[in-house]
């Protein structure tokens, strides 16, 4: 594997799309997202919110980050300023193609995204998970997010979901460009 993490491009809504709707059918199925949602998604419309979205810059203190193997784009994150309090970074999401999960791309990609927040003058974080997404959980956990007991109900691209929130320190981390654009 030859991973680079960048910033994604125009031309990379295509694959953004398709990396998204698999990563949500993949994780969300069995009870976390209604499955006729899931069935219903594509991969053009996502594709679409993609080039909408690549087409206008990220707002203040945000970041995209595209991961690439070996030219081919696998995954995403985006972070920013929580939505509730601008002092606050926040992972708002991270997903990777299901081919590549437990092959370490997950992990560089939320390395590259927790750099960009502390980048970008963030001293504590959070992100939002669904509380019944284990895997997820456990990956956030391995990698230094905490539960931090706050619950919520949300309306996610037209599902209404529970999550949870976890959060994480980043006061005291070294800082690294969060946009490398170099193999990993």
């Amino acid at each position: 594997m030859t991973l680079v993490v960048r910033r994604p491009e125009p031309e990379d809504a295509s694959a953004l799309g398709a990396v998204h709707v698999r990563a949500w059918q993949a994780a969300y199925r069995g009870g976390l997202m209604p499955d006729d949602y899931l069935d219903a998604l594509s991969a053009p419309d996502r594709a679409a919110m993609w080039e909408r979205a690549l087409g206008n810059e990220p707002r203040p203190r945000a970041a995209r980050l595209v991961a690439e193997d070996d030219g081919d784009v696998i995954g995403f994150a985006l972070v920013g300023p929580a939505d509730h309090d601008d002092a606050v970074g926040e992972l708002y999401a991270i997903n990777v193609d299901p081919d590549h999960w437990g092959a370490g791309a997950g992990g560089i990609l939320l390395r590259a995204a927790t750099a960009a927040l502390r980048t970008a003058g963030f001293g504590h974080a959070v992100l939002w998970v669904h509380p019944g997404n284990a895997r997820s959980r456990r990956f956030y956990r391995h990698h230094g997010w905490v539960d931090d007991g706050i619950e919520r109900h949300e309306q996610v691209l037209d599902v209404h979901v529970a999550e949870t929130r976890m959060s994480i320190d980043l006061a005291g981390e070294p800082v690294s460009d969060p946009h490398p654009d170099t193999a990993v």
